[in-house]
């Protein structure tokens, strides 16, 4: 089996390399973008409740109520992008 190396920049660091075994499928890929953008997400809320990156006294702090009563009317972007690549994957094969 031969894998693909995508190196992902990073700012201010040294790349990200994911690792993609081939031959991928359609149906692969679709799975792996949507768990690589939530991972992501997890990574980034995890990073920002603590702190991560902000100045101390402005650290990032947890959503109230409404804030997350108002994020789940708020379409998901990884849904979004998901949906989008399954498009154009079925009229790229077409």
């Amino acid at each position: 089996m031969t894998c693909l190396k995508l190196p992902l920049p990073a700012s201010g660091t040294v790349p990200a390399l994911l690792t993609i075994p081939q031959p991928l499928s359609a149906q692969a890929l679709l799975e792996l973008e949507h768990a690589l953008a939530s991972t992501l997400a997890i990574l980034g809320r995890d990073l920002f409740d603590a702190g991560v990156g902000t100045t101390p006294g402005h650290a990032a702090s947890r959503p109230d109520a409404a804030e997350i009563e108002y994020a789940s009317w708020m379409p998901d972007p990884g849904a979004i992008e998901v949906a989008s690549w399954a498009v154009h994957l079925r009229t790229a094969v077409r």
